[in-house]
């Protein structure tokens, strides 16, 4: 019996020993477990921080696309009302141009016609230099059906 009692101590103790190291294996294995975890909880903070720095830049960015989208509008808005002015300036000049052109078609006035006349000739000698171009200028326009003036 004492070599029963024995072998039953000794199957016991061997038994509890390798469930000690099971266990052991197994809180070690548990804590490197914990450890890669922290890590990995690590890393993701510091993914999710970096996130939200391109988030804040991103915002960022858009902001100054809604400003510049602002300031685009305002110009297109400005360059549309100059070119409107534009538009209406040139139309007034055609206007205009077509009444200077009316102008210029009608008669040329017998005073400012013969004002400047040369003789018809090729001879140097007869072309009579000494008259002046008078110093205040041509008296304004009249109508162009108005030849007194």
């Amino acid at each position: 019996m004492n070599i029963t009692a024995l072998l039953i101590a000794v199957v016991v103790t061997v038994t509890a020993l390798w469930r000690i190291e099971a266990i052991d294996g197994e809180r070690n294995l548990a804590q490197q477990a914990a450890k890669h975890t922290a890590q990995a909880l690590e890393l993701s903070e510091a993914r999710a921080a970096e996130q939200a720095g391109v988030i804040d830049s991103q915002r960022a960015a858009l902001a100054k696309v809604g400003e510049a989208d602002k300031l685009f509008r305002s110009l297109a808005q400005t360059i549309a009302r100059d070119g409107a002015a534009t538009r209406k300036t040139l139309q007034e000049l055609k206007e205009n141009d077509q009444a200077v052109a009316e102008y210029l078609r009608g008669a040329v006035p017998a005073v400012y016609g013969m004002q400047f006349a040369r003789p018809e000739t090729t001879d140097p000698a007869e072309y009579n230099p000494g008259r002046a171009v008078p110093a205040g200028g041509l008296p304004p326009s009249g109508s162009p059906g108005d030849p007194g003036k």
